[in-house]
C-alpha cells in the first residue's frame, strides 16, 4: 500500500467516529427515507385540505345562518310595524267612542238637571209624577255612572295596549342584543298586560318567552 492509500485511510477513520449500527436492516436506504417524506408530505397536505374543506363549509353554513336571521328580523320588524299600525287604528276608534260616551254622558246630566229642576217646581198635586221623576233621576244617574265607569274602563284600555306594544318593542331589542337580564325584567312587565296584545304581538311575546 502507497503512502496516499494509507494517509486517506487515516484520514477516514479520524472523521468517521460513529459506530456501526448493530444491525444494519434499521438504516433506512435513501430510496425508502425519500418514500417516508413523501408519504409524510401526503399526509400533511391531505389534512391541510380537509381542515381548509371543513373550514369553507363553516363559513358557508354560518353565512346562511346570518342571513337566515336578518330575513327573520326583517319580517318581525314588519309585522311589528303592521300591529303597532292596526292598534293605532284601534287606539283612534276608542278615543271616537270615548267622545261619544262623552256626549252622551253630557246630555244625560243636562236631562238629569231638567228633571231636577221640573222636580222642585212641582207643587204637591204632581207628587205622583214627581215621584216617576224621581225614578227616572235615579235610572239616569245609574247610567251615567255606569257611561262613566266604561269610559274609564276604554281610556285605560287603550294606555295599557300603547304601553304594552311599547314594553314588546323593547323586549325585541333587548333579545337582540341579548340583555337576557333586562328582557327578563320587561317580559315581566308585560306578563300582566299580555291579554291586550293582539295575535301576531302574543305570538312574539310568547316566543320571546320561551327563548
Amino acid at each position: 500500500m502507497s503512502d496516499e492509500n494509507k494517509n486517506k485511510s487515516a484520514v477516514a477513520m479520524e472523521e468517521d467516529h460513529t459506530p456501526p449500527p448493530s444491525d444494519p436492516s434499521q438504516v433506512l436506504s435513501p430510496k425508502r427515507r425519500s418514500a417516508l417524506v413523501t408519504y409524510l408530505a401526503i399526509l400533511f397536505a391531505i389534512a391541510f385540505l380537509f381542515v381548509a374543506l371543513t373550514m369553507a363549509l363553516e363559513s358557508k353554513r354560518l353565512k346562511s345562518a346570518n342571513e337566515a336571521l336578518e330575513d327573520k328580523n326583517q319580517k318581525t320588524s314588519a309585522s311589528l310595524t303592521g300591529s303597532i299600525n292596526a292598534l293605532q287604528d284601534e287606539n283612534h276608534k276608542l278615543i271616537d267612542n270615548n267622545q261619544e260616551l262623552a256626549a252622551q254622558v253630557a246630555a244625560l246630566e243636562m236631562r238629569l238637571q231638567n228633571a231636577e229642576s221640573s222636580a222642585a217646581q212641582k207643587t204637591e198635586e204632581f207628587n205622583a209624577q214627581l215621584g216617576k221623576l224621581q225614578q227616572e233621576k235615579q235610572a239616569l244617574e245609574t247610567e251615567k255612572a255606569e257611561l262613566k265607569r266604561q269610559n274609564e274602563t276604554l281610556a285605560k284600555q287603550a294606555q295599557d295596549a300603547i304601553a304594552v306594544s311599547e314594553l314588546l318593542q323593547k323586549a325585541i331589542v333587548l333579545n337582540d342584543e341579548g340583555d337576557n337580564e333586562g328582557l327578563a325584567q320587561v317580559l315581566a312587565q308585560i306578563a300582566p298586560m299580555k291579554e291586550l296584545l293582539s295575535a301576531t304581538e302574543l305570538e312574539l311575546y310568547e316566543s320571546l318567552v320561551v327563548d
